[in-house]
């Protein structure tokens, strides 16, 4: 080891690349969210049902695929996108009220 300060210099370095895939992770998610707006304003125009169950399978499965194909737990993915989609679902439903 070389000094103390190497791994600490090395966390702090590691740390700040998280806080910047972070911050792309935000901006991704609104960007993200900006589009399902569209998608629920063209549903409630069109009166569709906020919920598309088919869509919703196959987006998990191809979650659950890109998942592994990444070496990521799917069980993380598809959580995480559980709480994407259920967010979006509420807001379309909103825009239909």
């Amino acid at each position: 080891m070389h000094g103390n300060t190497m791994p600490n210099d090395e966390l702090n370095a590691l740390r700040a690349d998280i806080d910047a895939v972070d911050a792309r992770i935000i901006d991704l998610l609104a960007q993200r969210f900006r589009i399902t707006e569209r998608v629920g304003d063209l549903k409630a125009s069109s009166a569709l049902a906020p919920v598309d169950a088919v869509r919703e399978a196959a987006q998990m499965a191809r979650y659950h695929a890109l998942a592994t194909a990444a070496g990521i737990a799917p069980a993380v993915v598809t959580a995480v996108f559980r709480t994407i989609i259920d967010e979006v679902v509420r807001e379309h439903a909103r825009r239909r009220s």
